[in-house]
């Protein structure tokens, strides 16, 4: 899914949450340096320039709040997962539906029957920050569509 900076708004999420991803000084300033790995510190300093304020679970587990839904960000140095998940039923024709139809996020119903979207970014074959703050922004605009998708938003 790419993300239509146009449609943000109708998305619920306002231009200045979109202009502090665009603006992001620390990001912005390395977006073309290719990354490896990332350590837990510059995970956290671009949560910091992100002005994402989290909770240090563990090493490299942070829980926050992102488009009012706590989100898990895994940081396993060679790459980056982002997780939520939602206590609502969903049939798993639904959860098939967003899988068929969306890109770079997927969703499965976890042990507990609850839905679940996650999204990943390798960086063991080389990326960039500019590739980190895009996981951020997609991710943004897909639990806004997601919660959407599964009629979460309707309770």
């Amino acid at each position: 899914m790419k993300t239509c900076y146009r449609c943000l708004p109708v998305l619920g999420v306002s231009f200045s949450c979109a202009a502090l991803f665009l603006s992001a000084p620390f990001v912005r300033a390395q977006d073309d340096k290719v990354i490896k790995e990332i350590s837990y510190a510059d995970t956290e300093r671009i949560l910091g320039t992100l002005k994402i304020e989290y909770d240090n679970v563990s090493e490299g587990t942070y829980r926050f709040q992102l488009a009012g839904y706590k989100t898990l960000l895994l940081s396993k140095k060679k790459n980056l997962q982002l997780y939520v998940s939602f206590k609502h039923k969903t049939p798993l024709a639904r959860i098939n539906e967003w899988n068929r139809d969306k890109r770079y996020t997927r969703a499965y119903i976890d042990k507990e029957g609850d839905p679940v979207l996650e999204a990943d970014l390798d960086l063991e074959g080389g990326s960039s920050m500019g590739a980190v703050k895009e996981l951020f922004r997609t991710w943004l605009a897909s639990v806004k569509l997601f919660t959407a998708h599964i009629g979460y938003d309707d309770d």
